[in-house]
């Protein structure tokens, strides 16, 4: 069993070159490196984050922080490249494979009444199965159901705290959300979370009735 494993909701940040990508202050992270979303997040974190939902959603970053803002608010879906990290204290990480998205999180939610492996990306590809009691995630050998790779373990009881803790996260960023918007002077920052929240299915019931 895993020491004190837990799950993370992350984001991969954006790779870009030149032409600043929003206009805004953002952090500085390496490219395809993965930020955790959680309410202790700076503000340029959060910049961060926005910047690739501009860039991932291929939404227009010309004008100023109201113009491109709206146009979040205004768009019908909104993706993220990312969803749910795994980490033991043996710092062992697994991370979300390329084509995962944070707005399936859920998935792992499901799990725990279908014991169907979420979608977690591919090269690597992690994958989750049931293993008596409890719940184990592998490194990679997802596109072929085979063990591969490394693994972490949870009691069934720890990974339903931790996928609780995932969403109290998620709700927290929610409000880091408003207190960046506020910062930078967008009028509408409850629309902004608001929007979040509704395309990443963060305050629904959990779990799912």
């Amino acid at each position: 069993m895993s020491t004190n494993p837990c799950l993370q909701a992350v984001v991969e940040a954006p790779w870009y070159e030149g032409k600043p990508l929003c206009p805004w202050s953002v952090a500085d992270y390496k490219p395809f490196s993965r930020i955790q979303l959680y309410g202790e997040m700076t503000d340029w974190e959060v910049g961060l984050i926005f910047a690739q939902l501009i860039k991932y959603n291929d939404l227009d970053s010309d004008g100023n922080a109201n113009d491109v803002l709206y146009r979040v608010i205004e768009s019908e879906t909104l993706i993220l490249p990312g969803g749910l990290q795994v980490r033991s204290t043996a710092d062992k990480l697994i991370y979300p494979g390329c084509c995962c998205g944070l707005e399936e999180w859920r998935e792992w939610l499901n799990f725990l009444t279908t014991e169907r492996s979420p979608w977690l990306g591919h090269d690597p590809s992690p994958w989750v199965e049931m293993v008596d009691d409890f719940v184990r995630v592998w490194s990679d050998g997802g596109m072929d159901s085979a063990a591969s790779g490394f693994h972490i373990d949870f009691e069934q009881s720890t990974f339903e705290t931790e996928l609780s803790r995932v969403q109290q996260d998620l709700s927290t960023f929610l409000v880091k959300i408003e207190a960046w918007a506020n910062g930078i002077r967008f009028p509408e920052p409850n629309k902004l979370s608001s929007k979040f929240d509704k395309c990443f299915a963060i305050s629904h019931k959990w779990p799912e009735e």
